[in-house]
């Protein structure tokens, strides 16, 4: 350790001493603070893991990494738990967890940041999940950060690819790189025959891709008929998902075998998440029995699906940051019969994205509304989303704005309901959960 090294560690201690007196949770300024004083301080990192596992994409990076350090959960593991996955974020991680040696190093990595990361952390696996539109005003259009992702994973050809193949932009990884590549997906028959994001051209060639089958956004079954590109080769498949009451059951096929996880969430996408998370086990040749066993007793964090008990209801807390995911997430909702209130929490600093367009590229309408009781709108941009609703033919009686989100919540959990969803974006979720975590625990 040289001596600039040293004097970054410490003073990135001291900053998450400082705040911690502050009761703040440091999960950036402290690796601000070392890398403003050691460019290179995440190099550390790379010579401190056995083995490196980044996961990127635009959705379903927390879950994986939650999923895969609650799998490995008896190794030593260094990893970003809490989703802060810009250089910064991880940098504060091994500040906060420093150690000489550790069995695996694993971090969800933020797209546009991969560059730069793996120019220190030279990756083992590398999980692709998909890619959506996001954050337009930081990363632009879609195809943008995919050509920056598969640039930046040209300059690794040693790592193996654990890619989403029912995702034409991740699955094209497959035919431009060198890299070993393992896909997974879903082999359902899909109801739905939408696909909004209307992605029609191939991305190989440019030539008409035909679905068959559509699950959600741009993922589904496909095919060019010029080129042949398509997703019939996934080594691990999604063969069926049964949605109990807050549970799944699902069957992930690979070599034949068929393995069967009662997952305790519900959503599509979660199955994508934990097929992932499930063919990286293997890969690392984990017994799979155990693996289950640790996938079957796995609980949400920080925001993604969480949830409280409070006077006999259950608050629910689910980051929503982009149209797809939103959208998933009303999904979820519609499924759910209960009687519920919604309270929705739109924040627009730049970790969100300043431009809040997206809102009206997502499916926000509840299908059974009449289960609804009221739809609570805060955040800095409470009158978006009230607007958004509004549209959504919603009862204006239903729908109530302000913009103090303690207050709101404070309110929503009061509500004669069995269910309170809270739907934070990225910079309100944290603060969401520890202020609902009080109420409940005082």
């Amino acid at each position: 350790m040289n001596v600039k090294h040293n004097l970054a560690l410490r003073m990135g201690k001291l900053t998450l001493a400082i705040l911690k007196l502050f009761n703040k949770n440091g999960t950036a300024l402290p690796g601000k603070v070392a890398l403003t004083i050691d460019n290179s301080f995440l190099d550390v990192i790379n010579k401190s893991c056995d083995r490196i596992i980044l996961i990127t994409g635009t959705n379903g990076k927390t879950t994986t990494n939650n999923i895969i350090n609650h799998i490995i959960s008896d190794y030593n593991v260094l990893s970003n738990l809490r989703g802060a996955n810009m250089p910064q974020g991880i940098a504060s991680t091994y500040v906060r967890n420093t150690q000489k040696s550790y069995d695996y190093g694993v971090f969800e990595v933020d797209e546009g940041s991969l560059d730069y990361i793996s120019s220190f952390l030279k990756p083992d696996y590398i999980i692709l999940t998909n890619f959506f539109r996001d954050q337009l005003d930081r990363y632009g259009e879609i195809e943008g950060i995919i050509n920056e992702v598969l640039e930046d994973i040209k300059l690794l050809p040693e790592a193996t690819l654990i890619i989403n193949c029912d995702d034409p932009y991740v699955n094209q990884f497959r035919n431009k790189l060198d890299n070993e590549v393992i896909g997974f997906g879903v082999d359902i028959k899909s109801e739905s025959a939408e696909n909004y994001l209307n992605l029609k051209k191939c991305p190989l060639c440019g030539r008409k891709l035909t679905y068959t089958n559509y699950y959600y956004g741009h993922l589904g079954t496909y095919e060019c008929q010029e080129c042949g590109f398509n997703n019939n080769k996934k080594e691990y498949s999604v063969i069926s998902a049964v949605e109990n009451d807050s549970s799944q059951t699902i069957t992930i096929k690979h070599d034949n075998n068929e393995y069967v996880i009662e997952y305790p969430y519900v959503g599509l996408y979660n199955a994508y998440n934990l097929c992932g998370a499930f063919a990286l086990s293997d890969e690392l040749n984990f017994n799979l029995d155990k693996s289950i066993e640790k996938i079957e007793s796995f609980t949400f964090s920080i925001g993604r699906m969480e949830e409280f008990n409070y006077k006999n209801k259950i608050v629910k807390v689910i980051l929503t940051k982009n149209p797809v995911g939103l959208g998933q997430v009303t999904d979820i909702i519609s499924n759910d019969d209960r009687k519920k209130s919604i309270l929705h929490i739109l924040n627009d600093n730049p970790a969100d994205g300043r431009d809040i367009s997206w809102i009206w590229d997502a499916t926000t309408k509840i299908d059974n509304d009449d289960s609804v009781i009221n739809y609570y709108c805060s955040g800095i941009r409470a009158e978006d989303i009230a607007l958004k609703k509004k549209y959504d033919d919603v009862d204006v009686e239903k729908i109530h704005i302000d913009d103090n989100m303690y207050s709101c919540i404070d309110t929503a959990i009061e509500d004669d309901v069995e269910i309170v969803y809270v739907l934070p974006t990225y910079t309100a979720v944290f603060d969401t959960r520890d202020y609902i975590s009080k109420i409940v625990n005082r």
